[in-house]
Parts: C-alpha cells; sequence; structure tokens
C-alpha cells in the first residue's frame, strides 16, 4: 500500500479536523485532511514504494456484519453470449402414466403390406351333388400323327405246318393270235380250263405313220467362225413335208409343230494359225437359242489332232415354221464328213394324257 508522509516541515494527525497547526517553522497547510487514511492532498507527496513484506499470519475470522439494507435493482446488463451446451443430466424416473386421450381422426390408409405365408390346408369338405350333364361339345380337329414308336423285337418262329398235299400239274398253252383292227383293245381269253389253260390273244394292229425325215451331209473340209452355222452341202433322203432345206445352207425349216429327233455328227480339227489348248464345239439352235442337251465339244493339244464331234437329242417344235441350225464355237476351226438328221417321232402329247 501507498505510505505518505507529510511534506517536510509539515505533518497531520489522525482525528483532526485539520492541520492547520504547522510544524515549527512551516506554514499552515489547508489542504491536510483529517484522516491519513484518506488520498493525499496536493501537500503530501507520496514516497517511493516499498518491499513487500512477508506475509503475516492469518487472523480468526471476525464475525459477519449485521445484513446491509438492499440496495436498489440496477439496470438490467445487455444479454451475454450463450455459453456452451451442458452434458445431458440422467433420465429421471417415469411418471405415472396419465389418463387415455380421446381418439384422434383416422389416418390414410397405409400401403398393403406383402403377403403373408400360406396357411395349412383346411379339411376337404363333402363332395357336393353332381350337376346335370351338359350338352356334348363338337369334336376338335385331329391332332397331328405323333412319330412311330420303335420297332418291337421279332417274335419267336412258329411251328414248321405239316406238308400239304400234291396237286394236280398245270398246263398253260397259247392258243390262237388274231390281229385286231386298229384302235381296238387288246385281248386274252383262256379256252380251255383252270388246270389246262389254253389262252387265245387278239392284238390290234397299229396305226401306220407316214415317215417325216430329212437327212443332210457335207464331206468337203470347210473353215468355221465361232457362232456361226455348219453349212450342209447336199440332202441325202428327204420323205414328208415337214421339214426342208436348201442344198449348201447351213439352216432346217420345221413346218409342222411337233416332237423332232436330231442326230448330228463331224470330223473337227484346228486350223494352222490355231494357239494351243484350243477348245471347240458344236450345239443345235432352235430359233437363236441353244437346245437343251444337244452340244459336243473337245480340247486340241495339237495342230495334228482330229476329233469327231455328236450329239442326239430330241427337239420339240411348239409352233411353226421354226428354223434349227448347228453353230460351231472356239476356233479357229476346219469341220468335214458332217451330217444332220432330223426325224419327226410325232405329236406333242396333251398334258392330259
Amino acid at each position: 500500500m501507498n505510505i505518505y508522509r507529510p511534506s517536510e516541515g509539515c505533518g497531520c494527525r489522525c482525528g483532526d479536523s485539520c492541520w492547520p497547526k504547522p510544524g515549527p517553522g512551516c506554514p499552515p497547510d489547508p489542504c491536510c485532511r483529517p484522516d491519513p487514511c484518506c488520498p493525499p492532498g496536493p501537500c503530501c507527496i507520496p514516497g517511493p514504494t516499498g518491499p513487500r513484506g512477508p506475509a503475516g499470519p492469518t487472523g480468526p475470522q471476525g464475525i459477519q456484519g449485521v445484513q446491509g439494507i438492499e440496495g436498489p435493482t440496477g439496470a438490467t446488463g445487455a444479454t451475454g453470449p450463450s455459453g456452451a451446451t451442458g452434458a445431458t443430466g440422467p433420465s429421471g424416473a417415469t411418471g405415472p402414466t396419465g389418463p387415455t386421450g380421446s381418439s384422434g381422426a383416422t389416418g390414410p390408409t397405409g400401403p398393403t403390406g406383402p403377403s403373408g405365408a400360406t396357411g395349412p390346408t383346411g379339411p376337404t369338405g363333402p363332395s357336393g351333388t353332381t350337376g346335370p350333364t351338359g350338352p356334348t361339345g363338337p369334336t376338335g380337329p385331329t391332332g397331328p400323327t405323333g412319330p412311330s414308336g420303335p420297332t418291337g423285337p421279332t417274335g419267336p418262329t412258329g411251328p414248321t405246318g405239316s406238308d400239304g398235299t400234291d396237286g394236280a400239274a398245270a398246263t398253260v398253252k397259247v392258243g390262237t393270235v388274231t390281229t385286231g383292227d386298229p384302235g381296238t383293245q387288246a385281248a386274252v381269253v383262256n379256252s380251255g380250263t383252270d388246270q389246262n389253260a389254253i389262252l387265245d390273244f387278239t392284238i390290234p394292229q397299229g396305226e401306220s405313220q407316214p415317215v417325216q425325215l430329212l437327212s443332210s451331209y457335207s464331206t468337203a473340209p470347210q473353215s468355221g467362225t465361232s457362232g456361226a452355222p455348219l453349212l450342209f452341202d447336199k440332202n441325202s433322203s428327204t420323205y414328208g413335208s415337214a421339214i426342208s432345206h436348201t442344198d449348201g445352207s447351213g439352216t432346217f425349216t420345221i413346218q409342222q409343230p411337233g416332237v423332232y429327233m436330231a442326230s448330228f455328227n463331224g470330223a473337227m480339227s484346228p486350223d494352222s494359225q490355231a494357239s494351243f489348248p484350243l477348245n471347240i464345239g458344236v450345239s443345235l439352235s432352235q430359233g437363236g437359242s441353244t437346245v437343251p442337251g444337244a452340244a459336243s465339244q473337245h480340247t486340241f493339244q495339237n495342230s495334228s489332232e482330229t476329233a469327231t464331234v455328236a450329239f442326239t437329242s430330241p427337239v420339240t417344235v411348239s409352233s411353226a415354221p421354226a428354223t434349227v441350225q448347228v453353230i460351231g464355237s472356239g476356233g479357229p476351226y476346219v469341220y468335214g464328213t458332217t451330217s444332220l438328221t432330223l426325224n419327226r417321232l410325232g405329236d406333242i402329247p396333251s398334258t392330259d394324257a
């Protein structure tokens, strides 16, 4: 604490109302206060603070003073910041259950829960009375045939039967053979017995057909050009008017519809200017189109080879007049000793036949 000392030559004493009485030779000091425990006046100059002395022993507790009069309530101070939330205290004991309140309004229906497990099957009830039989429905369509079942095992061989009695030997002889009229049915009549048959035959005479044929040939070697018809110098045989050909021409004209047989034969060889291997062939053309199956060819390896080419094929002519030709291919080539025969076989069979 501060220790005040009076100014030099001055002083104050506790209990005085004032210190007008200065010391010997000092002027009066009106600033001295009567209580040295009060702050000093300007005439008292504080000295330097001395060192703290050791704490003295604690004195005995004084008696409690009389409670003073409660002063007026001061103004409410500003709210301080909220402190941190304290730890939750232990739960108190559960209080007694209150009375049941009135039922609230029914809430909306919740979603359907999952189906529970199927309960055990109940006992079978008694059979009901049989109802009247309804009318028979129509027969459904026959289903498809099922696959064949596997073949069963072969059964055991049965016992051998006894030999039968020998029958009388039968005979069959040819009796008369008679030629019937054209167009009539053939017939066989047994003029004998079942044991000794004699068969008499009646065979109708066939209808004669006029020959319709043309055959042409060429002997001298001739040079051929690929895609051009072979030329035939002469006609050797001509029967009827169904087929015509001019000597030295490569075109044959068919004047009558029907089925024809075409037969070709000839010798062919490479030209001296050819390169090898060389493929040479011939085919029958009807109205500019190749007749299927009416063709022949040969592959030559050198200029000294000579080969025979030939074909025989039926030709159907549905409308007349029609033209046919033997066309050569490949080349260059030489052909000779050739012949072509066209023979009318008959009318085109009806599809109803």
